[in-house]
């Protein structure tokens, strides 16, 4: 039986399968979010492209934080 990525435990069930990249490993190691399971490579990945994104985002509205309005 093959090892969790994440603890190198033997798999044993209930396992899960990763969203993005398919590989199996426990629930307790998964990372939930939006109704979908991921692994912890994956999900950190995940999380580094949205913040780059709202980056880009800010940076199209202006960049800058908005002044004061009065």
């Amino acid at each position: 039986m093959p090892d969790c990525p994440i603890c190198g435990k033997p798999l044993e069930p209930p396992t899960v399968k990763c969203a993005n990249c398919g590989a199996e490993l426990h629930r307790a190691c998964a990372k939930r979010t939006m109704g979908k399971v991921y692994c912890k490579k994956c999900f950190r990945e995940g999380k580094k492209q949205t913040r780059y994104e709202r980056m880009a985002q800010r940076d199209a509205w202006g960049g800058n934080k908005p002044g004061e309005m009065w």
